[in-house]
């Protein structure tokens, strides 16, 4: 472990306590600083010597910017790589060995931060049972799925839908997609698309929804 560096202003608050009669342990507990500090603190004042640190002093640092900028080159080639992984990579192209949280430390000191990517929840017992009992209910179609209009919403404020080889148009909507916004975007853009994908005398086509939130509640039902 490399020597922790005590700030002047704390130096400053030892020698007050000094010169008011406190004892180096109760002053190393007060100030949560080592009593090897305060020893060295009490030493300076007798020989009147300053209390600030000196030049150089502290853990030197690891890297040099060079090895910085490689490190951040490598990271830019793939972001989603973590600390772990970055280190193991710069440490095999090079002979200094690094640790992740000196990874982590080097990028934040550059102006990047880390993320965790967000789980998605796993299906529940009962939405496997629905799929698998729509997918054995359905295994032997061919040619219907053709009359099956497709959708799904992105989480850029869009809704788009297709059918067999028709492209429906891409509804943009504002804010979070909720029953009563869902029924404005499907108003708006399926009527057309339906008259224009499909035969007058075809009705047998179908809208299938991925049971999101919106898709089921209790607006978009009525």
């Amino acid at each position: 472990m490399g020597r922790v560096i005590v700030a002047h202003e704390k130096k400053i608050e030892i020698k007050s306590l000094l010169e008011n009669g406190f004892g180096q342990q109760y002053i190393a507990r007060q100030l949560n600083v080592s009593q090897k500090c305060v020893f060295d603190v009490a030493q300076k004042l007798k020989q009147n010597l300053p209390l600030f640190n000196s030049v150089g002093q502290g853990r030197k640092k690891a890297t040099t910017k060079a090895e910085d900028q490689y490190l951040l080159k490598i990271m830019k080639q793939d972001r989603t790589k973590s600390s772990q992984m970055l280190a193991a990579e710069w440490n095999s192209s090079n002979g200094k060995q690094l640790c992740a949280s000196t990874v982590r430390r080097r990028l934040i000191n550059m102006g990047y931060k880390s993320y965790t990517t967000k789980r998605k929840p796993l299906r529940t017992p009962d939405q496997i049972k629905q799929r698998l009992k729509f997918a054995n209910d359905h295994k032997h179609w061919l040619k219907e799925w053709q009359n099956i209009i497709w959708s799904d919403e992105a989480h850029f404020e869009c809704v788009g839908c297709m059918s067999g080889g028709a492209r429906g148009p891409l509804v943009t909507y504002t804010g979070r997609l909720n029953g009563p916004a869902y029924v404005k975007v499907i108003e708006e853009a399926l009527p057309m698309f339906i008259e224009n994908t499909f035969d007058a005398p075809n009705n047998n086509w179908a809208y299938m929804h991925d049971n999101a939130p919106a898709h089921r509640s209790k607006y978009t039902a009525d």
